[in-house]
């Protein structure tokens, strides 16, 4: 089974993408936000689109090893942790506990949570990028391997 495939590929891309616009935007402070509303709105969106990416790439992992799509968000990370694509880490969870905040509520988001999340979590996607790519190394050699048999 092989879990990298043009989707996947394309959605990290998306993921490296996003962080560096978001990184461009440097330290955020509640201020800044709370006197502007477009960049509010960018680093909401961006952040969104992040968690919207892990999500996807959780759920098309999900699918490549033959397996139904998560019910939720959560229900598709508990499953990619336990199939061992990425580490069981609290802070996925956290995530897709964000997502659905926003996507099912309107009322804004405090700007303490995005100026949080901006400066000291935008390591989490990197972090979740590098452990799929891990994985998928790991199973790539051990595809090899079984071929060369």
């Amino acid at each position: 089974m092989s879990l990298i495939n043009g989707v996947i590929a394309q959605k990290l891309q998306s993921l490296d993408t996003t962080l560096l616009e978001l990184g461009s935007l440097g330290t955020l402070n509640i201020e800044q936000l709370a006197h502007d509303w477009r960049t509010k709105r960018a680093v909401e969106r961006s952040l969104q689109i992040l968690v919207e990416i892990v999500i996807d790439i959780c759920q098309r992992s999900i699918a490549l090893s033959g397996q139904s799509p998560g019910t939720t968000g959560r229900d598709a990370i508990e499953r990619t942790i336990h199939m061992g694509v990425i580490s069981n880490d609290d802070h996925w969870f956290k995530m897709a506990q964000f997502r659905s905040f926003i996507v099912h509520r309107y009322e804004p988001v405090d700007n303490a949570i995005l100026v949080d999340m901006a400066n000291r979590h935008l390591s989490d996607f990197a972090q979740f990028r590098n452990e799929v790519l891990a994985y998928v190394r790991r199973i790539t050699a051990g595809d090899q391997a079984t071929d060369s048999r």
